[in-house]
């Protein structure tokens, strides 16, 4: 606090040190840039995993990777927040020894909908409900960085991104199947990818020729297609194909 000069008894709040809101706005970059990173370290994990490397993509589809990734950026932290985003303001208690409790009762109704509603397509449905914890575990600690981005200090937030980091790698170490699962499920939300049910023309010097396979990914130049009865990846320029049909949505199961 500050007193004005030829007005006693008036005082005004001192503003953050700019020293403080450059370091503030270093963490803030810093958690931005590392979660693009940790999703392109997913995507190459999915490539080795499926067998293959995309080298178009990752050279004349920058553009087009990098908005990718950003949407699976703002996907990920719309679903943390909707599911465990009463952490944020929570976390204005531990930092500031106060909590706003209409932030605190709204977040929390939204997200024991949420919570409610997987529960209750997990018990209807066959899915690996360890992918979902591990979807619950990422949005635990992106929730975490944000809630620490807000309402700690430079430092609490660097530290923050430390223990984030760290718990990451470990949950990426540990549910490698999990993890890759989750990026195969924004490819097929997106129809470029994830193992959907696709038809594809080749175009052949004699005659055009049709086949049905999975696309395992969809790059600028090339389609990455298992074709059936082969379990190999197969790589197939798009110049040198027609893509009939992706189906996005798998058949349900008899």
């Amino acid at each position: 606090m500050h007193r004005l000069r030829g007005v006693p008894g008036t005082q005004i709040a001192a503003g953050p040190a700019p020293r403080e809101v450059g370091y503030r706005l270093l963490s803030a970059l810093l958690s931005f840039g590392f979660f693009a990173l940790y999703s392109q370290a997913v995507f190459i994990l999915f490539m080795g995993n499926e067998g293959f490397f995309s080298y178009d993509m990752l050279v004349s589809g920058a553009v087009g990777i990098g908005v990718f990734f950003l949407a699976t950026e703002l996907t990920i932290v719309t679903f943390a927040v909707s599911a465990v985003g009463v952490m944020i303001p929570a976390l204005r208690w531990r930092y500031r020894g106060s909590v706003n409790r209409t932030h605190i009762v709204g977040l929390s109704v939204v997200n024991l909908y949420v919570i409610w509603g997987v529960v209750g397509a997990l018990s209807r449905s066959r899915q690996d409900w360890m992918v979902w914890l591990v979807i619950f575990a990422v949005s635990i600690l992106v929730c975490l960085q944000i809630g620490t981005l807000i309402h700690g200090t430079a430092k609490d937030s660097l530290r923050s991104l430390v223990i984030v980091l760290a718990c990451l790698l470990g949950i990426t170490a540990v549910a490698h199947k999990e993890t890759v699962a989750l990026l195969e499920f924004g490819l097929k939300h997106f129809g470029v990818g994830g193992n959907v049910p696709v038809t594809l023309k080749l175009e052949q010097p004699a005659e055009a020729r049709t086949v049905n396979g999975r696309l395992v990914f969809l790059s600028p130049e090339n389609a990455y297609v298992v074709v059936d009865g082969d379990g190999r990846v197969s790589i197939i320029p798009r110049a040198k194909a027609e893509i009939i049909s992706v189906s996005s949505r798998e058949a349900p199961a008899m």
